[in-house]
C-alpha cells in the first residue's frame, strides 16, 4: 500500500500528493499502539482464532503504512525529476505507465528496505496486543500468548524455562535489526 500511494504521490504531485501526505501525517500523529488497542477493543472478544488473526493483521496493515510511505514518496519524487522519467515522458508514456513500468521497479530496493524495517515493529506490536488479550486468540500460538505466562513472578522463579519465549522474541527482533545493514548493501 505504501509503495503504491507513495509513488503515486511522488509522481503526480499537486492535490493528490497533498491528500495522501495529509492522511499519512494524520496517522503518524496518532500513537499506533493506542489506536490499535482502541480499534481492536471495539471488535467482539469472542471471535474465532482465525478471525482474530485476520483482524489483528488487517489493523496492523491499515495503520502501519505512513512512516514507510514518506520514504517511498521522497524517493519517487526524486525519480519523477530524473532523466529516466523525463525520457519516458518525452517518448509519450502516460503517467500510469511511468508509475508502473519505470518508477515502481526502481523503487523496489527502497520498498524492500522499508518492509524489513517494519517487520520488528509489527512483531512487537502483535506481541503486545496478544499479551493483553486483544490480538491473536488462543489456541493459535503467538508471541503475546506465549508471553502471557510471564505475568506471575513466582511461576518464573520456579520454572525459569518459561523465559524462553521472551528470549526468542528478543533474539528474533535483534536478528531483524542486525540484518538491515546487509540488506541495504545488496540494494
Amino acid at each position: 500500500m505504501q509503495a503504491f500511494f507513495g509513488s503515486l504521490a511522488g509522481l503526480v504531485g499537486g492535490w493528490t500528493e497533498r491528500l495522501i501526505l495529509a492522511a499519512a501525517d494524520l496517522l503518524l500523529s496518532l500513537p499506533l499502539l493506542f489506536v490499535l488497542l482502541a480499534l481492536r477493543a471495539l471488535l467482539p472478544l469472542d471471535i474465532s482464532p482465525a478471525v482474530s488473526v485476520i483482524a489483528t493483521f488487517a489493523l496492523l496493515g491499515i495503520l502501519g503504512w505512513p512512516s514507510s510511505l514518506r520514504v517511498v514518496w521522497a524517493t519517487a519524487r526524486a525519480l519523477r525529476d530524473s532523466d529516466l522519467a523525463l525520457l519516458a515522458r518525452a517518448t509519450g508514456c502516460r503517467p500510469w505507465r511511468i508509475l508502473l513500468v519505470h518508477l515502481l521497479p526502481n523503487l523496489q530496493p527502497v520498498i524492500f528496505a522499508q518492509f524489513a524495517v517494519s517487520i520488528p515493529a509489527f512483531i512487537l506490536t502483535e506481541a503486545t496486543l496478544s499479551m493483553l488479550g486483544l490480538g491473536v486468540m488462543e489456541p493459535l500460538p503467538s508471541w503475546g500468548n506465549l508471553l502471557r505466562g510471564l505475568e506471575d513472578f513466582s511461576v518464573i522463579t520456579a520454572n525459569p524455562w518459561r523465559l524462553a519465549p521472551l528470549v526468542l522474541l528478543v533474539t528474533v527482533v535483534i536478528c531483524f535489526q542486525l540484518s538491515l545493514p546487509a540488506q541495504e548493501e545488496i540494494a
